[in-house]
């Protein structure tokens, strides 16, 4: 299996990068590694995630590994030091996490 290196981390096949964004809600999407190319190039997906409540509109999301929705991506990886990263869009930057790490989201309605 084909590993980028970096500084402080690796990517391979499988990894699983996570946005968090939004205004008056956080969305929380999460990305799977679907291969990678060169240096620093990889092809992701999103994923489904389990969510779960803790209050009326907010909870914490864990991904769904290999339950792809959405269209393949090809990104490059960026290396912020002690964080590596993928911007999927201008208003959108996902970063490396673990597969059972838990991330907070809140809804508007």
């Amino acid at each position: 299996m084909k590993v980028l290196t970096f500084k402080n981390d690796t990517v391979s096949v499988g990894d699983v990068f996570v946005s968090s964004w939004g205004y008056e809600q956080t969305n929380v999407t999460f990305y799977q590694v679907l291969s990678v190319h060169g240096k620093k190039t990889v092809t992701v997906r999103e994923i489904r995630a389990n969510s779960e409540y803790t209050h009326s509109m907010v909870g914490f999301k864990t991904p769904v590994l290999n339950d792809f929705t959405g269209e393949c991506l090809k990104r490059q990886i960026k290396d912020f030091g002690d964080e590596l990263a993928i911007k999927i869009e201008d208003f959108e930057t996902a970063y490396k996490t673990l597969p059972e790490e838990k991330h907070r989201f809140s809804s508007y309605y």
